[in-house]
């Protein structure tokens, strides 16, 4: 028997289906479909254009997901603590490399003042005697 109109077939499968649902519990028959197959042909990208991204993430409880993370690994697996550390010693350093400049200014000054005020003449000595003496005058 052939159906007298193409879409004939599909309207009497439809009306069964909707009825057989109608009879049966759900899980009954979804124990008869092969749920691999079914998303296999479903267009995940067509579906995905149709949810509304604000309107899930509204629903969203931030506070309570916060409450699950755990922040401290979170913490660890980023590398803050190295950062910290790093940037906190390349500070410290750079103070220091500062702090050293302006005291060997300071000393200059100093001392430029000092061979004023002792009316000290010429260039002042490298260092301590014995120290910077050449090994043929220190004996």
């Amino acid at each position: 028997m052939t159906p007298s109109e193409p879409g004939l077939l599909s309207r009497v499968a439809g009306a069964v289906t909707g009825k057989v649902v109608d009879a049966m519990p759900v899980e009954e028959i979804l124990e008869h479909v092969d749920i691999d197959a079914v998303l296999d042909q479903i267009d995940v990208n067509h579906l995905l254009e149709r949810v509304d991204v604000n309107r899930l993430l509204d629903r969203v409880d931030v506070d309570r997901l916060l409450a699950r993370a755990d922040v401290e690994a979170l913490v660890q697996r980023a590398g803050i603590p190295d950062l910290v550390a790093e940037t906190t010693g390349n500070l410290a350093g750079r103070t220091l490399d500062v702090a050293r400049s302006q005291v060997a200014g300071l000393d200059t000054i100093v001392t430029g003042i000092v061979d004023r005020v002792l009316r000290r003449r010429g260039p002042a000595p490298l260092g301590p005697v014995l120290l910077v003496a050449a090994p043929a005058e220190r004996g």
